[in-house]
């Protein structure tokens, strides 16, 4: 443990002696605090990990406009691809350091921690959202720190694993958190208040979703770690939903409404409102809200007109996506709906894991053969993922009924389109199910500004490209024609 500490100590000295001058001051005895805390409270880290969720549930700036489930209305430059450099290091500094420390504290020491719970549950629990957070990054970036990450001053400069190896290890490291899941009890735990049943099912569900992720590139591993998934118990209702509980708390409260408190500058896309508007989806009183004015239509002064539509006597009109300086005002665009934005406990936008997402895992393994006939058909769950959709969102048994009567049979592009729609505000994950199933298929933004098409993966950032040169290189150097117009290590066409 003591090995440990002077690690962490060791890590903070470095990274604030990147902040200071040259100047060397001592304050002798001023800033001790008699009252401070000696030992690292496991459980409150786990708390202060868990609040970086919303960051990627509710993000506003990429994965989000990439797949067009809004659009922005005034500044217009994310949904153009201006950026190219994505940095990464608040993961490792914050989120990742913290649940690491919890790992290694609770293995070299686990008595002194056990007020926050057993060693099995803080570490198992840790385990989980370490994946999490590291899938959605290597799906984001590829190439990324992982066997050597989070070693503090011991390897400040740790080597980019492919995102195979990556993969390889995520699914290893899900294995070992599922065995240590005791359900010892875990303080600090306000998404599943240290119920081991609803981790474990966390673990499969994501292990389930990863595997369809290789799916293309290594099919024999794929299909074993789902039937494991399976085996292992996944969600198996809309109860099972997994979202962040968000308060009414400015510190931990939904980031769509701290968005609009100071400008309305998002709306549904025009390409998700046509798209429900054209199959009569009755989702679409849910995703998006009627106009308060119909005023940029043909002929007005907007540079790109909205195109208007009348449904159920309410007035809809998408936001043009990826127009730079559109000149059209707020009030003539559907925004995202009230619930959305505003709803303390809005779920829909803090979604991590659904049962829609799962039942089209389960439609895709049966057309896949992964799964057995008797386990349910491709057609079947194909038709349970719509419906969850619409019950997830509130649609009336009656309108979900009359949609599924009008839907095409299975196909993986139909799969593709609904699962686009059902993952509505789901913006990595949308993102990442996109371009691994390259439908429906989607017209990049008319001003792009970087780029050749939609974006297919993030740069790193200029600090991670400077800071660790040499390990950044040789990721680069391993992908050919490195860009956002390059593809991640499983989207292969």
């Amino acid at each position: 443990m003591k090995k440990q500490i002077q690690k962490i100590i060791g890590l903070l000295t470095v990274s604030s002696l990147l902040f200071m001058s040259c100047e060397t001051v001592d304050f002798g005895d001023e800033n001790l605090n008699p009252n401070a805390v000696s030992k690292a409270n496991t459980g409150a880290l786990i708390t202060a990990s868990m609040r970086s969720i919303p960051g990627i549930v509710a993000n506003a700036n990429a994965g989000i406009l990439y797949v067009q489930h809004i659009s922005e209305i005034t500044y217009n430059d994310d949904s153009c691809y201006e950026t190219i450099q994505w940095n990464f290091d608040s993961f490792y500094t914050g989120p990742l350091m913290n649940l690491q420390t919890v790992i290694d504290l609770n293995t070299s020491d686990p008595g002194s921690y056990s007020s926050s719970g057993s060693a099995g549950m803080q570490m198992g629990v840790a385990h989980l959202l370490q994946v999490y957070m590291y899938q959605v990054m290597t799906d984001r970036w590829g190439a990324i720190p992982y066997s050597e990450a989070l070693k503090g001053v011991d390897n400040l400069k740790p080597k980019f694993d492919s995102q195979k190896d990556v993969y390889t290890g995520m699914l290893a490291q899900i294995d070992a958190a599922l065995g240590m899941l005791d359900g010892g009890g875990l303080n600090g735990d306000f998404m599943f208040n240290g119920d081991a049943d609803k981790w474990k099912r966390f673990g499969n569900t994501m292990k389930m979703i990863m595997a369809l992720r290789m799916a293309d590139v290594d099919a024999s591993t794929a299909a074993a770690k789902f039937v494991e998934a399976h085996n292992g118990g996944v969600l198996a209702g809309n109860a099972h939903n997994v979202h962040y509980p968000y308060t009414a708390a400015d510190d931990n409260d939904n980031p769509w409404q701290d968005r609009f408190q100071t400008r309305d500058d998002y709306a549904a896309s025009d390409t998700m409102v046509e798209a429900l508007i054209a199959k009569n989806d009755p989702r679409l009183h849910k995703y998006a809200a009627p106009v308060v004015t119909a005023g940029g239509g043909a002929g007005g002064s907007a540079k790109v007109p909205v195109k208007y539509t009348t449904v159920d006597g309410k007035i809809y009109g998408g936001m043009p996506y990826g127009v730079l300086t559109p000149g059209i005002l707020q009030a003539w665009v559907s925004y995202m709906p009230h619930e959305v934005i505003y709803k303390s406990d809005a779920t829909q936008s803090g979604m991590l894991f659904s049962y829609a997402q799962v039942c089209f895992s389960y439609a895709e393994a049966a057309h896949r053969g992964w799964i057995p006939a008797s386990a349910g058909s491709a057609q079947t769950w194909y038709e349970l993922g719509i419906a969850a959709s619409h019950a997830q969102w509130g649609v009336s048994t009656a309108d979900a009924t009359a949609y599924l009567a009008t839907v095409p049979a299975f196909s993986m592009d139909n799969m593709a389109y609904e699962k686009w729609v059902a993952l509505y505000l789901q913006g990595y994950e949308a993102w990442a199910e996109w371009r691994r199933l390259d439908a429906p298929a989607l017209t990049p933004a008319k001003d792009i500004l970087n780029g050749t098409g939609i974006p297919k993966r993030h740069g790193y950032g200029t600090r991670t490209a400077s800071a660790n040169k040499a390990n950044h290189d040789a990721a680069v150097a391993a992908v050919s024609g490195y860009s956002q117009d390059s593809r991640v290590w499983w989207d292969t066409k």
